[in-house]
């Protein structure tokens, strides 16, 4: 095969798409005179990274939800009218094209934009994206190039001229209103302009759970909550659409979610605790009616998880149902403490092997707890847990606030330090057997309320956990700690 030459002309539109023009295989010439064969009409090639550089871009079109009509050569659609809907990530579009009944050629589907390129040429402005739909099965398929021109209605809405190429290619596209499909998308009225976050949530704009494994940020004026997972998970961005039911603790909210390219409404109901602490309870379906958010089909609290949250710092309070407690019953994740264990003595400060082999001293182990002493030292805000070895704390915690929701109650509270053991937060869950509410308070000769305990209950059920303050926790026999106090005094 005899040896040929071509010129190819190349031009970078952007870091991730090569455009070049090529002329046919010739005889060795000048460089010149090759490349002057090159004519305005020549094809037009693209090349598109295939793994982009620096990841995909942000979509150009600002401002979603759209609704939007497409014309694929046979006329215009738009009744009903398409919707193009926003995702998490700002590089993703979720379109979905709706069929008339009386233009041939149009069907009910939906497909995912994501926007890897965007550059202007003179006044024409350029978008190259990959397309996800059930009919594509190649890049060919996927890559789609975009020609887009903006201008604003009279109304003020935003309204997006856009035209598609019929390949994975950017041949063909002359102008905004010429291609393979064209669409006019035009931003829907804010809904949620008005909808704003209850003042006891957004007084602090950085939320999480105890165990810090999600993350709760208040964004955009007080109109946008955004949901994050610690390992780096899917988040979710939560709009307030309005307020359903307000009272002084507790507010009922619908608002539009977004996790990925799926949304809907949801229902959320925000229950305030104390300063730093708050509750929240949302449903787990996406619906696309407002109204039906909070209906009892769609939100049933009595069924769904309350999702503890806290401040990133908390301050100290007055810890409940003050004095000294002896602990029995003591189980850990379940696992009920050895009584034979729980028997041993420990000797001196050195620490006995018994004839068995076993180290007594250490036998006394972090959660070999036999007392409890709430508020009695130097500060009322402090829980000291003792073993029957030593007679320093073994763990100490400090308490951040306490509740009652229906006749159990609930404290949030921290280590002191690094040598008390466990998380970073507790919640504590606790009943009374007996006699007053679980977070009544005896009265005293001063006349004065206490956080004591009384004579007339005998025995608190506490458990703990370090998720959430969960109701399905049954307090004294399940969650990471369970065990019984009776009080020895006040």
């Amino acid at each position: 095969v005899d040896s040929c030459y071509r010129c190819v002309v190349i031009h970078e539109k952007h870091p991730n798409v090569l455009q070049y023009k090529e002329t046919f295989c010739d005889l060795r010439a000048s460089l010149d005179q090759m490349c002057g064969q090159i004519t305005g009409d020549a094809s037009l090639y693209s090349m598109f990274r295939a793994e982009p550089a620096g990841g995909p871009v942000p979509c150009p079109f600002k401002g979603a939800p759209f609704t939007f009509t497409y014309n694929r050569g046979s006329g215009e659609c738009g009744s009903p009218v398409s919707r193009v809907d926003s995702c998490t990530n700002e590089s993703q579009l979720l379109l979905r094209y709706q069929a008339c009944p009386d233009v041939h050629g149009t069907e009910s589907t939906v497909e995912e934009l994501v926007c890897l390129a965007t550059w202007k040429d003179g006044s024409t402005r350029y978008l190259v994206g990959k397309l996800y739909h059930k009919m594509a099965t190649s890049d060919e398929d996927r890559y789609r190039c975009f020609v887009y021109d903006q201008h604003h209605q009279h109304n003020h809405h935003q309204v997006y001229q856009v035209a598609q190429s019929g390949d994975a290619t950017c041949n063909g596209l002359l102008s905004a209103l010429e291609g393979s499909r064209t669409m006019k998308l035009t931003t829907i009225e804010n809904q949620h302009s008005r909808c704003r976050y209850p003042a006891f949530v957004t007084d602090h704009h950085h939320w999480h759970t105890l165990d810090h494994s999600r993350s709760y940020m208040i964004l955009h004026k007080n109109t946008t909550l955004r949901i994050t997972r610690e390992e780096g998970g899917q988040e979710m961005r939560v709009v307030c659409h309005n307020e359903h039911h307000t009272s002084h603790h507790q507010v009922t909210i619908v608002a539009h979610a977004t996790s990925g390219c799926n949304s809907g409404y949801v229902c959320m109901v925000f229950y305030r605790r104390e300063g730093h602490v708050i509750e929240l309870q949302k449903s787990t379906q996406f619906v696309q009616v407002p109204e039906e958010a909070c209906s009892p089909a769609n939100f049933n609290p009595s069924a769904l998880p309350f999702i503890t949250l806290i401040t990133t710092s908390l301050h100290k309070k007055r810890c409940p149902y003050l004095g000294r407690y002896s602990i029995s019953g003591l189980s850990v994740d379940g696992r009920q403490m050895s009584a034979a264990r729980r028997k041993r003595k420990c000797s001196d400060e050195q620490g006995v092997v018994d004839a068995g082999g076993v180290d007594n001293k250490a036998d006394c182990g972090s959660y070999d707890f036999k007392s409890l002493v709430v508020g009695c030292s130097e500060n009322s805000d402090t829980m000291e847990f003792y073993s029957s070895c030593d007679t320093e704390a073994v763990s100490s915690y400090l308490c951040h606030g306490s509740w009652e929701d229906n006749g159990t109650s609930y404290l949030i509270a921290s280590p002191v330090s690094r040598k008390s053991v466990g998380a970073r937060r507790y919640c504590f869950i606790y009943t009374r057997s007996g006699g007053e509410s679980s977070m009544g308070l005896s009265q005293h000769a001063d006349g004065n309320k206490h956080g004591g305990m009384g004579s007339v209950s005998t025995v608190l059920r506490l458990s703990s956990v370090t998720e959430s303050c969960h109701r399905n926790i049954n307090p004294g026999v399940t969650g990471a700690w369970a065990f019984n106090l009776t009080i020895n005094g006040v």
